[in-house]
């Protein structure tokens, strides 16, 4: 008789309550989709992020870009860093003969090294006259530096490194297609790395941003935004990599990963601080850190010119990421706390937490899948959202039950 009144489904809308009162907890305690650190009340943003950082479908490298990397061998070899502004020119002059679609200098050239007191040249005239030479060097520039104006204006273009702030989780997911003027150089206000694309792919059509502000065409490619970003699709692993004192060198063991294929010289020092922590997690082998401190950074870290590459392959394979949105985010667990709530009150518990575990399971499966396909859905709320519905629903359950018994007692 208890069962039989418990198991009403004219009772059920109380549930049904109970467990959409459970959802409603979880959203107003949440932050929001689009990467936006203060959306609703911002409660666990950091959990939020990192369990979404996990979705990340981390592709192998695109063997399109190539790195250029100064890296701890060749600061030894090379016996000097900074290095002066002539071995920059020597690198490029390298490069250039080898006919790259593009080469983006990921180095701020903010700084002359005048005459060399051995050679007596003029390290930066020699610099000038190798980005002139070339014609397709992209140089970058950032809030705080920016290329000399020797370099500049004999570069092909200028642009914003546009990494977009750390989110709550402390990691940078994104860049700004559209970031606000840092030098005088970046005329057309622009990231470096869709500078270099419009040279490699021969693309002058300006960025146009759609009417609803969901994306930008650009050229053949209309890339999603995501809060005003665009998310990269960060690799894993190596991809095609030449140190910086072989170029110097005219030495890259591997000419034909240069000829025909986007080039990013950056610096891969870990103390020239230029690392970042990252949406995408791996291990590194031992060629990121120097053989002094084999375990210099954190898997989830990695350097600028690396980023920028990813940055450029998530472009030119058009393998973007997507979020859902926040409206999206709110529905879904209200619903499925309302479901679990449900399912909980009308069946035998036993099958009732069968069904809620199996469910549970079902959307962790679902949100991968569809991560893998570029879509990254909500990986905190509405799991949370259907546990403390199940709990709302088993004890709002519970002390309907024991009235009932008390009423069949006492009757």
């Amino acid at each position: 008789m208890v069962r039989e009144r418990v198991g009403d489904w004219r009772q059920s809308w109380r549930f049904a309550l109970a467990a959409v009162a459970a959802g409603l907890l979880v959203v107003a305690t949440g932050a929001g989709a689009n990467a936006a650190p203060n959306s609703i009340l911002g409660g666990i943003n950091r959990p939020y992020f990192a369990a979404q950082d996990l979705l990340f479908p981390a592709p192998a490298p695109d063997p399109r870009v190539t790195l250029i990397a100064i890296d701890s061998r060749s600061q030894r070899d090379l016996t000097v860093h900074p290095f002066p502004n002539s071995y920059h020119a020597k690198v490029i002059d390298y490069l250039a003969s080898l006919h790259p679609k593009v080469i983006l200098f990921d180095i701020v050239l903010d700084r002359l090294t005048y005459t060399d007191i051995e050679t007596g040249e003029d390290t930066d005239s020699k610099l000038t006259t190798a980005i002139k030479k070339a014609g397709n060097v992209v140089l970058a520039c950032t809030d705080d530096d920016a290329p000399r104006q020797e370099f500049s204006t004999v570069a092909a273009a200028v642009g914003d490194r546009a990494f977009t702030n750390p989110d709550a989780a402390g990691a940078v997911r994104g860049v700004l297609l559209r970031p606000k003027a840092t030098c005088d150089a970046n005329e057309t206000q622009e990231p470096a790395f869709i500078q270099a694309l419009r040279i490699a792919e021969d693309i002058s059509d300006p960025l146009t941003k759609s009417k609803d502000g969901s994306e930008i065409q650009f050229g053949p490619h209309r890339i999603p935004l995501v809060g005003n970003q665009m998310l990269i699709n960060f690799s894993k692993g190596s991809g095609a990599t030449c140190r910086y004192v072989d170029a110097y060198n005219a030495s890259c063991p591997h000419p034909e990963v240069i000829t025909d294929h986007i080039v990013v010289v950056g610096t891969k020092l870990i103390d020239a601080g230029d690392v970042y922590s990252q949406a995408v997690s791996f291990p590194h082998d031992s060629s990121f850190c120097p053989q002094s401190r084999p375990n210099c950074m954190l898997d989830n870290q990695n350097y600028g010119y690396r980023i920028t590459g990813d940055a450029i392959a998530t472009v030119l394979g058009d393998r973007y990421l997507q979020q859902q949105p926040q409206a999206s985010m709110v529905i879904a667990a209200l619903l499925l706390s309302m479901l679990v709530g449900l399912l909980v009150y009308l069946l035998p518990i036993r099958l009732g937490l069968i069904v809620t575990g199996a469910l549970l399971v079902a959307y962790v499966a679902g949100i991968i899948g569809l991560a893998k396909l570029g879509f990254l859905s909500d990986p905190v709320y509405s799991p949370i959202a259907i546990v403390l519905a199940a709990a709302a629903s088993l004890a709002a359950r519970y002390v309907l039950e024991e009235r009932e018994r008390r009423k069949v007692e006492g009757i």
